[in-house]
């Protein structure tokens, strides 16, 4: 009987665990992307053609986890699981937005590049009003 309550005690510890690992994990990758707006930002307002591709790849390597649907089902709440496709779709206008800031950067056209910016926010915020119920 103790063998039964220890054995039912560990697994209770792991999966807490397992669920405080994950929330962590998803809690750095959103200070990870925020780091990357922020960068792309700043790049903005100062001129520096580096830092905003800096962040753009940040916020690309960090919106990875976005498309993995098991990860975004988990932080949908429950009476918004059915918006799943919707969530998952912002994961990619953000990859969208980024290429589109790469191509315009390129092409030294500035403010359309600012625009696909506003976009990628715009993007993030969509995906926020469904997590949160904004």
């Amino acid at each position: 009987m103790k063998r039964k309550i220890a054995a039912v005690a560990l697994l209770f510890g792991l999966s807490v665990n397992a669920f405080a690992q994950d929330a962590h994990d998803l809690t750095m990758v959103m200070a990870g992307m925020e780091n990357g707006l922020n960068n792309i930002q700043k790049g903005f307002l100062y001129n520096s053609v580096a830092l905003i591709r800096s962040g753009v790849d940040q916020v690309v390597e960090e919106n990875k986890v976005y498309h993995k649907k098991d990860v975004v089902e988990s932080i949908l709440p429950e009476n918004r699981k059915q918006t799943i496709n919707v969530a998952m779709l912002t994961a990619q206008r953000i990859d969208n937005a980024a290429a589109e800031i790469k191509i315009y950067l390129e092409a030294k056209e500035m403010r359309k590049a600012h625009d696909s910016f506003s976009n990628m926010v715009k993007a993030c915020t969509d995906c926020h009003i469904i997590v949160r119920g904004w």
